[in-house]
């Protein structure tokens, strides 16, 4: 397993700014924003791979591409030939996705149906290319529940289409423990979140919220998952502080499941 952060943690800061905290961090890699000003508004290879130089000069990798990509945008077609010409700008085969418009217990079937055959469509097209779509697992999407999360993957049934691991605050910690240990085995990615309490979207350190990480990566490292531990956001009091107490945590679970 590795660390990254996601740029997105410190959108108000430049891009490269957010590169050195990474860098003074210790993570293995980062994850690009995939909006202004961390990413262009529109397509723009040139630009992409100056930012992907600025990565790989300061020792860095991409972990994933966090883009907004998903079946239910009226520009679907272009977003998935953009998305994927942007991943191999990055030089990353994993593309952050979105499913839908809606949480799953109001989606029709039509819902389902327009996103699974996107999906279907764009993991062909990204196969091609050694890609995989890695669905971020969200309150407010198809994918905001295990069932949800896995009638999209089971549906698509591609090989590389994979998760994107987070808790939902809406969660117990038993509970989380147990979506973790139902979506290892297609598990890709995982947004490193904490709470203080659950049902409270209150952000703590990763190693000070309800959710016992620990307990959480051991049932992904028993499904064989070796990838990406990675911060989205951080504790807003002292963001720096936490950021760095967060990289160590992550660390220190990748030395301990080796």
């Amino acid at each position: 397993m590795k660390t990254a952060l996601c740029t997105i943690a410190f959108q108000d800061r430049s891009f490269e700014d957010v590169l050195n905290l990474a860098v003074r961090a210790g993570f293995d890699g980062v994850e690009p924003w995939g909006k202004p000003d961390h990413m262009p508004g529109s397509y723009n290879a040139a630009e992409n791979r100056r930012m992907a130089r600025a990565i790989r000069e300061r020792g860095l990798d991409v972990s994933q591409y966090g883009s907004y990509i998903n079946p239910v945008s009226p520009g679907f077609e272009r977003e998935m030939a953009e998305g994927l010409d942007t991943a191999s700008d990055l030089g990353t085969d994993k593309i952050r996705v979105w499913a839908g418009s809606c949480g799953s217990s109001e989606a029709t079937d039509e819902d389902w149906q327009k996103v699974i055959s996107g999906f279907r469509r764009f993991a062909d097209c990204a196969g091609d290319r050694g890609v995989s779509l890695v669905l971020e697992m969200h309150l407010g999407y198809l994918c905001d529940t295990v069932r949800g999360s896995l009638r999209l993957v089971e549906g698509v049934d591609r090989p590389n289409f994979l998760l994107n691991f987070q808790p939902m605050y809406t969660d117990s910690a038993s509970r989380v423990i147990e979506v973790a240990r139902q979506v290892a085995s297609r598990v890709a990615t995982v947004h490193a979140q904490n709470y203080t309490t659950p049902g409270r979207n209150a952000r703590s350190l990763i190693s000070a919220g309800y959710v016992d990480y620990r307990a959480v990566v051991r049932e992904l490292a028993a499904a064989g998952f070796d990838g990406y531990l990675e911060v989205e956001f951080v504790k807003e009091d002292d963001p720096e502080a936490a950021l760095m107490a967060d990289a160590a945590f992550l660390r220190g679970l990748c030395e301990r499941t080796g």
